[in-house]
């Protein structure tokens, strides 16, 4: 892990794996409101930008306050998702974009109620825990969306 991080290695790679996943959210968002083919894959995908870019901005200040360098970069999983999606359109698009969007967010929320429930570091245990309802959240409304548009995620 980092030296001179002021947290424990847990701590680090929660906010490492967290700031991973929130820039693969915006990115593969980003696609989605340019390139949905329906409006409502389109408003999720900027409902998803916004919260995500809040939460990566509020992620970096309590990152830098703890001397972690976060790297802004997609896990090489999300960046073959990002790569695959991108050749997509249509409704194969708006299907492909929301099975990762419910897969996504179901990692991610398990990842922060962990943290939430065993980080060591106060300060990032309370990030993680204000995170768990608005990842629940989102999960919802990807859920939401798949019904709307007929998709399973049994995929």
């Amino acid at each position: 892990m980092q030296s001179g991080a002021e947290v424990a290695p847990t701590d680090q790679q929660f906010m490492l794996t967290a700031a991973s996943v929130g820039t693969a959210e915006i990115d593969l968002s980003q696609l989605a409101a340019t390139r949905g083919s329906s409006p409502e894959v389109r408003s999720f995908g900027e409902h998803m930008v916004a919260e995500h870019t809040r939460i990566n901005a509020e992620l970096t200040q309590l990152a830098d306050s703890k001397h972690v360098r976060l790297v802004k970069a997609m896990d090489p999983a999300n960046h073959t998702l990002y790569s695959e999606l991108s050749h997509l359109s249509g409704m194969q698009f708006d299907r492909e974009y929301v099975i990762s969007q419910l897969h996504i967010h179901r990692m991610g929320n398990s990842l922060y109620a962990s943290e939430a429930a065993e980080g060591e570091d106060p300060d990032v245990k309370a990030f993680a825990a204000r995170g768990v309802p608005t990842g629940k959240e989102h999960l919802q409304r990807a859920a939401e969306l798949a019904q709307t548009l007929a998709v399973s995620s049994s995929k």
